[in-house]
């Protein structure tokens, strides 16, 4: 089928929502004369079909008078609380529709309703962080953007499984086009047009403007809600928290622990759905995971012998399993290098080299390296300010918030062990053997942030000028430096600097 055709088995027409979503409206109706608008939109906003059966109710009266809704509330005052509240009474319900019936379509739609909800939930958080004043558009393009798997869900049921089975074996976007003849993407603008959202809300949601503020926070609570439903040890997590750190200005460690709370927030607040949410995996190691109820169903169609590669790799799958703490102190666990994760990120780095990714996407890379790779602990990315004056801290991971590290930054033009370092890509290993002659080459605040501790540092340069810097070290326990990873890290950070030329502009 064609977009065309899509378009129309698709169009606007009647949408069930969840009995929990009615019998909630119904008890505010008894308090229409006192309710405000924010607590009646508080309700909308927990069920995505309600959402998207309010902005579509709104807008069509809103087009007659040359005004656009782009949120719950305001969709509410256009159309009147107390009238919404009434006509709500119709709404069919769909627990107790045809829908029901297929258990399998009724577990798919719950277990989709908790994805939406846990992004919408993490990208209204990260916007209000970003003292976005319009931070419910944000949450609201977050539910729309499963409305196209929602009206499949609901309109053409078969499709709809067979996508969500074939994903477990084929990248998403492959499973999508051998279905549909499209990808949900190439038809979710389109989709919402037809439904009469709004230009800015599609606007959050359109790939080719997914470097804004606005539109990266909502890509990355996306992301880690679809990644995080089966474990939070999907590497590919870092990519969306150092993005989130980047917009918000925030170290990464606080991101991640923003994000576990905010999983675990809206896991509480959305307990009518039935189905669980990525709050009850924090505490995981990677695993294996249990086979699917209806794998056996796909079994004898045969997958590709070598399938064509994914736009993103599949969540990593996990068994619950006591977890270390994300900032474990050093000198508790040393931590221990892995060659083929270091060979990973070296090869991840090269293949980009041609400018398509940002820099938080090549920052994930290396930082994963560095820590993963070569068993680094505490690592800090420095780079060199606008201004050209100064050099300061950008990314860490491994170094506690209340850690002075975190405000390291020394001048460019100084001529101190750092500063001098700069003057051309070189490293150097500060160790016991060379402490007395470097030590005191270092500022006095610097002298305080770091102590007495062995740490490798080298500059980085792109295009023939200074970028920035790496510090990694092992903490100030019992976990010693050694000259082979030394090694790894120079080399690294030479591969490092070469994708940090080549970014995406």
């Amino acid at each position: 089928m064609t977009l065309t055709d899509w378009l129309e088995r698709l169009a606007p027409g009647p949408l069930p929502v969840f009995a929990h979503t009615r019998e909630v409206l119904a008890q505010q109706r008894r308090r229409t004369e006192e309710i405000t608008a924010r607590e009646v939109a508080q309700t909308v906003l927990a069920d995505p079909l309600a959402t998207l059966h309010l902005l579509h109710t709104a807008n069509q009266r809103g087009s007659r008078m040359g005004s656009e809704v782009t949120t719950a509330e305001g969709g509410l005052m256009m159309l009147g609380i107390g009238r919404y509240l009434d006509d709500a009474r119709q709404l069919p319900s769909l627990e107790e529709s045809q829908f029901a019936r297929d258990g399998k379509r009724l577990a798919a739609l719950q277990a989709l309703t908790r994805r939406a909800y846990h992004a919408a939930w993490q990208a209204r958080d990260f916007a209000v962080l970003h003292s976005d004043v319009r931070a419910e558009e944000v949450q609201v393009a977050a539910l729309l953007h499963a409305a196209p798997e929602y009206l499949l869900l609901l309109r053409a049921p078969d499709e709809a499984l067979k996508i969500i089975r074939r994903q477990r074996r084929i990248p998403a976007v492959e499973a999508e086009r051998e279905t549909l003849g499209i990808s949900l993407e190439e038809l979710r603008l389109a989709l919402l047009e037809r439904w009469m959202i709004p230009y800015q809300l599609r606007c959050l949601l359109d790939p080719e403007m997914a470097d804004k503020a606005r539109q990266t926070i909502l890509r990355a609570s996306l992301d880690i809600a679809d990644r995080s439903r089966l474990g939070w040890w999907d590497d590919n997590l870092l990519g969306d928290y150092l993005a989130l750190a980047g917009i918000e200005n925030m170290p990464v460690e606080s991101v991640i622990a923003t994000a576990h709370t905010n999983a675990m927030r809206a896991e509480r607040a959305a307990g009518w759905i039935p189905a669980p949410g990525p709050g009850v995996w924090v505490p995981m190691l990677p695993g294996p995971w249990p086979a699917e109820p209806d794998d056996e169903e796909d079994a004898a169609t045969p997958t590709p012998a070598k399938p064509a590669q994914p736009a993103a790799p599949a969540p990593a799958r996990a068994t619950p399993k006591a977890a270390p703490p994300i900032e474990a102190d050093a000198h508790q666990v040393c931590q221990m290098p892995d060659k083929q994760v270091l060979r990973d990120a070296l090869q991840s780095i090269e293949g980009h080299l041609d400018g398509s990714l940002n820099l938080n996407q090549m920052s994930a890379h290396i930082l994963k390296g560095l820590h993963n790779g070569i068993g680094l602990s505490r690592i800090l990315f420095a780079m060199v300010t606008p201004d050209g004056l100064h050099v300061k801290s950008r990314f860490t991971l491994g170094i506690r918030p209340e850690d002075p590290m975190r405000h390291f930054a020394f001048d460019l033009g100084k001529r101190d062990l750092f500063g001098q370092l700069m003057g051309k890509m070189q490293g150097v290993w500060m160790n016991g053997g060379n402490r007395e002659k470097l030590f005191p080459m270092l500022t006095p605040a610097l002298q305080g942030m770091i102590g007495e501790v062995d740490f490798y540092a080298m500059s980085l340069h792109a295009n023939g000028k200074p970028v920035g810097l790496i510090y990694a070290d092992r903490g100030h326990g019992d976990c010693g430096l050694d000259t082979h990873t030394y090694t790894d890290f120079k080399m690294l950070c030479l591969q490092a600097a070469r994708g940090l030329g080549k970014l995406k502009q």
